[in-house]
């Protein structure tokens, strides 16, 4: 159908919808980023015990049991409670804080 053979209100909803469909691209894109995929442990090669003193735990990437991404094991202090298993920004699935993988960045 042109223009010519359409009349004015369907044109006017027909570029009303393109626009809005257009407007909302960017709020896709962001929301595709906000969540990233993870890789598995696999592909980052983890394994559950550390590589020449390198360790998850002592990662920024490591989310200990309970605290926050970024600060590894509280700036690598092991205490008590310290060797639970916890999350990696990653790597999929659950990560002991003496393992390592190829994904190792020191906090």
């Amino acid at each position: 159908m042109n223009a010519s053979s359409m009349s004015r209100r369907k044109w006017l909803k027909t570029v009303a919808v393109a626009a809005s469909g257009i407007a909302a691209l960017p709020l896709l894109g962001r929301a595709a980023q906000a969540a990233p995929a993870k890789l598995t442990k696999a592909m980052a090669h983890y394994q559950d015990s550390p590589e020449g003193g390198k360790m998850c735990g002592m990662c920024s990437h490591f989310i200990p049991a309970g605290g926050a991404a970024g600060h590894g094991m509280m700036g690598g202090a092991m205490g008590p409670g310290m060797m639970h298993e916890g999350l990696c920004q990653v790597v999929q699935g659950h990560v002991s804080p003496r393992g390592y993988c190829l994904l190792y960045q020191p906090a």
